[in-house]
């Protein structure tokens, strides 16, 4: 079933808030100090060309996810924020 124009809207609107606290989450991270030593999987040596807010664009316009599933990565995300020390 294809979304309606105020379904597109809430979801667009979603995902802009859902960049936020991933673009808040970014900026606190990347000035935490860090053990140096360990590499891990989300390691890069530069930053990817395209940004958080456009990357979910791309997502919400092409993956046919749900506003429900925008708002549970919230959710999650809200969760690992609250837990002592959590680095994304």
């Amino acid at each position: 079933m294809e979304a309606t124009p105020q379904q597109n809207a809430e979801g667009l609107a979603i995902v802009q808030i859902l960049s936020a606290v991933l673009d808040r989450l970014v900026y606190n991270n990347s000035n935490a100090p860090t053990d140096h030593g360990e590499i891990t999987k989300f390691h890069a040596l530069q930053a990817p060309g395209i940004g958080i807010l456009q990357y979910l664009e791309r997502i919400h316009k092409y993956a046919s996810c749900s506003n429900e599933c925008f708002i549970l990565a919230l959710i999650y995300i809200d969760r690992l924020i609250q837990r002592k020390n959590f680095y994304l």
